[in-house]
């Protein structure tokens, strides 16, 4: 989440978001501007959404798309380039620039603050494992700024939102847990967000791993970073072949041997 100009946040969840100090892995980096895709940044769209880190129940104007840092630690997988895109799971932050020190954690933490901010069901650790159903479906396609900020708007909706009695996430303009303006829903990258969320765990190929950033004085991120390719055996044409005379031999002693 991103203001058009830099302000202090003051946040009631500021306890639960970011308060991971315990943990000892951590990571400098530096904002960079929009998400980076390899030709450049692709730039923001601007929205308004509600809760933000000026108000729980009033939509302000954000701009929405994934954020590109940039770190001299090449040590993490995700970090390997110098350079690494990151997508906002805290709202009630507002995104600061310069330099930050995050705490690299992993879903289970993410988890256990999603379920303190966010209470009943679906609970933390299903919403992490929905970020990963959406990340494996579609991330691999997001190149562009309205892919940019439909991922960001279907990885709030996941985080904050309510799920209906399927299970199903929706970008909505009257959900109390995470909603948006009608501008911001009828757009194309509003439309976009909500048909994958509509079809979320349908498919895709990939294999992402999240891991999750958290701080205490600006949003809390994840990174979504490819793994190898899942593996499909296939069984080899002799495998087969044995397997159907197996079959075929056991289908045979089943006839001899009933009266």
């Amino acid at each position: 989440m991103k203001s058009k100009q830099i302000l202090v946040a003051v946040s009631l969840m500021s306890v639960v978001m970011g308060s991971h100090s315990a943990l000892a892995a951590t990571i400098n980096v530096t904002s960079a501007g929009s998400a980076n895709f390899g030709s450049g940044a692709v730039g923001y769209q601007y929205g308004s959404v509600a809760p933000n880190p000026n108000s729980n129940t009033v939509p302000v104007g954000v701009g929405i798309g994934g954020d590109s840092f940039t770190s001299l630690d090449h040590s993490y997988d995700f970090s390997s380039t110098g350079q690494f895109n990151t997508w906002c799971v805290d709202i009630y932050h507002w995104l600061i620039g310069g330099n930050v020190t995050y705490t690299v954690a992993t879903g289970t933490e993410l988890a256990a603050s999603l379920s303190s901010l966010r209470s009943g069901t679906p609970d933390g650790t299903t919403r992490v494992s929905d970020l990963g159903k959406l990340a494996n479906q579609v991330y691999s396609s997001v190149d562009t700024k309205n892919e940019s900020a439909a991922f960001q708007l279907a990885v709030w909706a996941i985080t904050y939102g309510t799920a209906d009695i399927s299970g199903r996430y929706h970008i909505s303009t009257t959900d109390a847990g995470f909603r948006v303006d009608s501008n911001t829903a009828n757009s194309a990258y509003g439309v976009m967000a909500n048909d994958w969320l509509q079809n979320l765990g349908a498919g895709g190929t990939g294999n992402y791993t999240l891991t999750y950033l958290a701080a205490n004085n600006t949003q809390d991120m994840v990174v979504f970073t490819a793994g190898p390719p899942k593996l499909i055996t296939v069984p080899e044409p002799t495998t087969l072949a044995l397997l159907g005379l197996g079959l075929a031999g056991l289908g045979f002693s089943r006839r001899k041997f009933v009266s």
